[in-house]
């Protein structure tokens, strides 16, 4: 009930009998305005306006308890048809996933634009209702954990079989092993691997999301349901799974560093020799594109804000 309709409904209780153009008379009221209100009053049943426009008022008492009557059947009404509702989606899911799998188009999909592809990583994820498994095998963007973060506990609270292999890139991340960390202690179970593996998701073992280009997941992926593809991937994840150890254990102390690779080593020799990406790119038999994402990682892995500080920071730690 809203204010207006609250002192209208006390205007009436201290003057029963009053017709409406006496209240309207006393709030300053529009007659349209006023009709409205009584008309809203009307529904809830706690007066009655005559023929002749007197105001009859129920008893507050009995008008009141029959409102909330009202309101509780309503809110049950609401409660049953969400439980039916979610009693009807796993039916309703199996369906559509039917519908796909004869529907040749459904079969290989592609997916692009960041945008797009976290949309659909959030869609699979809410109409998943068994397991999950995937390989990362370099750290997710703070974009994309923050994207991801709802859905993912989501899954876990519903019961889902979350399982993840992340490689040394994606461990060697603070961020990205934080998040991983902060997964496990809602019911995820997480591994590590030194394979060379690449990026991939399965959901219930009947759908897999790869990346277009592996270096660049984000630009373009393929959504994958086609049966004998996705058993080779989920076999291949299993032989991954098995292999792995334990997530390393959360400390409190500083990790030393870890040392400088091979590619990290040739990166910054090559940009200390070069004026330009674009003559670094070729030296280094890469894209301009790639090389850079090389340079953006090192920056990070030194804490600098610029390539002079960043080619500061490697002299000082001794990489060049």
């Amino acid at each position: 009930m809203s204010d207006d309709q609250l002192r209208l409904y006390r205007y009436f209780l201290r003057h029963p009998g009053h017709d409406t153009e006496e209240a309207a008379a006393s709030f300053g009221l529009e007659p349209a305005a006023l009709a409205g209100a009584l008309t809203e009053l009307q529904d809830k049943g706690l007066l009655r306006v005559s023929d002749r426009h007197t105001v009859l008022v129920s008893d507050p008492a009995v008008a009141v308890e029959w409102l909330v009557e009202r309101e509780l059947g309503a809110l049950k009404l609401a409660g049953d048809q969400v439980a039916a509702a979610r009693k009807a989606i796993p039916a309703l899911a199996e369906e559509h996933k039917h519908g796909l799998a004869e529907t040749p188009v459904g079969d290989i999909e592609r997916v692009d634009g960041v945008d797009a592809i976290r949309e659909r990583l959030t869609e699979l994820g809410f109409f998943t209702f068994r397991e999950l498994m995937a390989l990362l095998p370099n750290r997710w963007q703070p974009e994309s954990i923050a994207q991801a973060r709802e859905s993912d506990l989501r899954m876990l609270r519903r019961g889902i079989r979350w399982r993840t292999v992340a490689g040394p890139e994606a461990l060697a991340d603070p961020d990205t092993l934080a998040y991983l960390r902060e997964l496990v202690a809602h019911g995820a179970e997480v591994r590590a691997t030194d394979q060379a593996i690449r990026r991939m998701v399965v959901w219930d073992r009947s759908t897999a999301m790869v990346p277009v280009d592996p270096d660049d997941y984000l630009r373009a992926t393929l959504v994958i349901r086609q049966a004998g593809v996705v058993a080779n991937t989920v076999a291949w994840f299993e032989q991954v799974w098995s292999s792995g150890r334990e997530l390393p254990a959360a400390t409190t102390e500083t990790p030393a560093p870890a040392p400088l690779g091979p590619l990290e080593r040739r990166v910054l020799d090559v940009l200390a020799r070069t004026d330009k990406d674009e003559a670094a790119a070729r030296e280094m038999g890469v894209s301009l594109r790639t090389f850079r994402r090389y340079i953006a990682d090192l920056m990070q892995r030194l804490g600098a804000a610029n390539r002079f500080q960043a080619g500061l920071l490697a002299k000082e730690k001794g990489w060049i």
